[in-house]
This record gives structure tokens, sequence and C-alpha cells, in this order.
């Protein structure tokens, strides 16, 4: 079976953001060298920190164009903070003219200023995905030290606003990582954004529970919610009946480096195999090569456990148990 991919992630930014969150495990710059020792790559060393040029993201974006019916959302975020890409506007634009249908962004908003905020809606984004995880200060910034909340919040008001005002059509899902600190937030924090939100543009609030991406994160199982465990066993009870829920990355996501070489998931910070650039080979015929081959088929044998790469990752499962509540049902 040949396997094409439904949602294009482009990473903009590597190795370079303005948080120091816990759950995260990217070796970032400056605390961390450019080539820093990283067991998990296949090199050994740490891929190098930095932001795609406009060019280099046009040559990767036109090898998909005879994919594009296929392609429903194209995702321009990997191991940094997009907004730290001054160009960002003018690939998401780029993106919109070559003909991707759905372009979006995860972001933790703190530059997302008003002149950017103008910028991105006048460009053709169709989804920002805001990561907000708490409805306090002290709650947010101690699961994202070094971000601004006050700040963050009203940048997403204003880029509501102006959406609003200019009748853009973008959708807004503001999301929260949820863990224990902020945990009995989730209702509260419901209620305020969808003050704010509209469920006609297609806003939403997503909460997705903290995962261990890769079984890298310190600390984590001081981190997941209470009953994170339960929602372990209930979702390897209906892979092994059903192969429900199999991780979506394998099946339908392929992920792109700064560089323009695959990864083998999102998870996959660190570039653990060589499996091509599709700067020089055809992204569909790397997404079918013998490493993602290999480990399609263990998941469809009920064998993902026996993966170097999978055994210790709970991506699958935060994103199997991750709610999505319409704005109209929140308040």
């Amino acid at each position: 079976m040949r396997y094409f991919p439904s949602h294009l992630q482009i990473e903009t930014v590597n190795r370079l953001c303005n948080a120091r969150c816990p759950m995260c495990s990217i070796p970032f710059v400056p605390e961390n060298k450019p080539d820093a020792p990283e067991k998990d790559s296949y090199k050994g060393v740490a891929r190098a920190p930095g932001i795609m040029t406009l060019d280099t993201f046009k040559a990767i974006t036109t090898k998909f164009k005879p994919y594009l019916d296929g392609i429903k959302i194209l995702s321009l975020h990997g191991c940094g903070e997009p907004l730290l890409d001054g160009t960002l506007d003018q690939k998401i634009r780029f993106a919109k003219e070559l003909g991707f249908k759905e372009v979006g962004f995860t972001s933790n908003c703190n530059n997302l200023k008003k002149d950017v905020a103008e910028r991105l809606l006048q460009s053709g984004l169709n989804c920002i995905i805001p990561s907000i995880d708490g409805v306090t200060k002290e709650v947010h910034e101690a699961i994202r030290p070094g971000m601004n909340y006050e700040q963050i919040v009203e940048n997403l008001k204003y880029f509501i606003s102006y959406r609003d005002k200019h009748d853009i059509k973008c959708k807004v899902l503001v999301r929260m990582v949820r863990q224990k600190l902020n945990y009995d937030q989730w209702d509260e924090y419901r209620a305020f954004w969808s003050k704010y939100l509209r469920p006609e543009k297609g806003d939403a609030i997503l909460g997705i529970d903290v995962h261990n991406i890769g079984g890298r994160i310190e600390g984590f199982e001081q981190m997941q919610v209470a009953d994170y465990q339960e929602k372990m066993a209930e979702y390897n009870k209906r892979y092994q009946e059903s192969n429900a829920d199999m991780c979506p990355d394998l099946f339908h996501r392929l992920s792109i480096f700064v560089s323009g070489d695959v990864a083998l998931c999102s998870a996959d910070q660190s570039s653990y195999f060589n499996l091509g650039s599709v700067l020089e080979k055809d992204p569909v015929d790397i997404f079918n090569n013998e490493i993602f081959t290999r480990y399609r088929n263990e998941w469809i044998a009920k064998k993902y456990m026996q993966l170097e790469h999978c055994r210790n990752c709970t991506i699958a499962i935060s994103r199997a148990n991750k709610t999505l509540n319409s704005v109209a049902n929140c308040s």
C-alpha cells in the first residue's frame, strides 16, 4: 500500500524560542551549543538552529504541487517559535497562492504584536492555535516561563478584533495543554475564552493532555493529569481491539525540518534517521521508504511497543483524548 500525507508540517524555526517550558525537550540555544551532543540523532549531534529562508520554503512547498488535492492541512511549526520568523506571512501567502487549502500554525503568541497580527491575517492565514495554559498569570507563566500572560491575552484579543472587523476567514483554536498545574482551571478557561471567540468563524477551545514527546520529558509523571493512566489503558484497549487511533503522524502527517530533511514524526526533534530531503527526492517516495514502512507495519501488527522511538512516546494517546469544544457550548 502506498501512503500519501493529508497533513504536511513544515518547521520554519528550529531550536529558537522565547519560552522555556518544562514540558519541552528541545535543546534551545544559547543554553545549548549549536552542535550539542544528541544521542537520538543519527548524526550524534543536535540539528543546527536556524530559520528557514523564504527561497527554501518555496522550493519545498513547490515539491508538493502534484499532491495538493490530498493535503488538507499545512502546519508551519516544529521545534521553535514560528513568530520568530520575520518572513512567516510571506511564506503563508506563497503557500496559499500555490494552492494549499488550509495553512496554520501553533504559537505562544508572545510576539503576536498588532502589526504582526495584521500581516498574518492579510496573508491568507486560515488557522492559528494560541498555546495559553491557564487563566491566571501565575499558572500560565509557571508552565511557560519567559512569557507575559497579560500581553499574550491582549495580543490575541487584538488579533480576533482585527479579524472580525475585516471579516477575515481565519479560525482561532485556543489551546490548553492540560496538566496538574492548570487542570482545575479548565472550566474557567473555557468560559473565559468563549466570550471572545466566534463559532461562526470556526473558533473553538482545544484541550490536550500533556504528552511525553518521544519519552524525553523529564518529570513527566509529576506533570500528567490525574486520570492519565486510565486514559492510556483505555487507548491501548481500543488499539488492541480494533487498531483505533494509531499514531496519525506515521500514517497521515509528513514532517519536514528547516533543512528540508524529513522527520519520522512530530516527536522526532533530533533526526532519528537519515530519511532523505524533499529538496532532493520526491516527498511521497520518502514517506513510503523502508523505515516508514517498518514503523507502520509494527503499529498495524499491534507491536508499536517494540519500536525504539514509540514505546515511551504518548503523543498518540494525548491526541486520541483531546477535546475540541465549540465556543457556542462553553459559556
